[in-house]
């Protein structure tokens, strides 16, 4: 399905058309997609069918061949990546750790042929740094937080995941589903009842939200969800910007498990934030830890018991494809080193 017809799929407001003429691929911002065959559904749309979290599950998700698809993840990338890109990258993140993925799409303000090349190459990066100061909005935000509004009130079970830019949007959008849910059951100034609704919210997300972060870059996690966040030390991003362990002692927030892998770049190499890393070192851990790979409960009991053991970056099979998908394909060259 080619990009045109891809939009078809999309009803957009009015008020979106100027953006979306300029930048193409914020057509899709905020919207599903399968990263398998592509293909682009209206979020408005499924959220109006009769099971939206089962529409995900059967249309929306792709699964790796001999999956058991009894298992998905709603996935939200990192900048830079227009829809095609993300898919490919999302297929591989499925196919690795083999489990379901559904894109919820991050647009870029990527472009072909820019007038103004020098300046397009800069705008995701200057969205996300008002994105982390929570100075812009995104379509993911308020959809993520839809999502959430509908799984608690339902009480159905639903998974998250985020890399990057993903994870600020993610997080903002856990943020406002709490909000949401404490305006929606108790009146603004009645502080007593809001507390008790706060206390419900997040009884209720800690059995049903799970959220699976790579390269977490954000700092203010709404408790409640169960929460992993995985990295490779040297990664700057979760470091400077994101939840580190000792920012969760300070915070007092055990809810936040971590798995940080050994560093594997020199410092400073933003090749230690590429994902594509993490997953495979993320598989060779499952299974060092007798754990099936896509074992993502296995492997939440395993680190909430202070028993899972890492994989070390000289333990990976890295596949001979990996220059694919780094960032800048000098950074190989350390993987031979290690």
């Amino acid at each position: 399905m080619n990009t045109q017809n891809k939009s078809q799929q999309i009803q957009s407001p009015w008020w979106r058309w100027p953006i979306e003429f300029l930048f193409p691929d914020k057509r899709f911002d905020g919207q599903f997609q399968n990263p398998g065959n592509e293909r682009v559904f209206d979020f408005d749309d499924v959220m109006k069918s009769e099971n939206p979290i089962t529409m995900i599950a059967e249309q929306i998700t792709y699964y790796p061949e001999n999956n058991r698809r009894d298992f998905f993840g709603i996935f939200i990338s990192g900048l830079g990546q227009k829809e095609a890109e993300a898919s490919r990258r999302s297929r591989r993140y499925a196919e690795t750790l083999n489990t379901g993925i559904a894109n919820l799409h991050n647009a870029s303000y990527l472009k072909r042929n820019p007038i103004l090349s020098f300046i397009n190459r800069y705008l995701d990066w200057i969205n996300a740094g008002l994105d982390y100061m929570g100075l812009s909005g995104s379509p993911v935000i308020k959809n993520s937080a839809a999502l959430i509004d509908y799984a608690v009130e339902h009480n159905l079970p639903i998974n998250f995941s985020g890399d990057s830019l993903g994870t600020i949007l993610l997080a903002r959008g856990i943020n406002l589903a709490k909000r949401r849910y404490i305006d929606a059951h108790a009146l603004f100034w009645n502080f007593s009842a809001r507390r008790t609704q706060e206390k419900i919210w997040e009884e209720r997300s800690r059995h049903l939200i799970n959220v699976f972060l790579f390269g977490n870059a954000y700092f203010r996690w709404a408790k409640g969800p169960k929460y992993i966040m995985v990295s490779i030390a040297g990664d700057i991003v979760p470091e400077k910007f994101g939840m580190t362990p000792q920012r969760a002692i300070k915070q007092q927030r055990d809810d936040i498990k971590f798995i940080i892998f050994p560093p594997m770049f020199p410092q400073g190499s933003f090749e230690a934030h590429n994902m594509m890393f993490t997953t495979q070192l993320l598989r060779q851990t499952m299974i060092k830890n007798h754990l099936a790979v896509g074992d993502f409960v296995g492997l939440y009991q395993k680190l909430s018991q202070g028993i899972l053991e890492l994989a070390k970056p000289d333990e990976i099979y890295w596949p001979d494809d990996m220059a694919d998908f780094t960032w800048n394909p000098g950074s190989l060259g350390y993987l031979s080193q290690l």
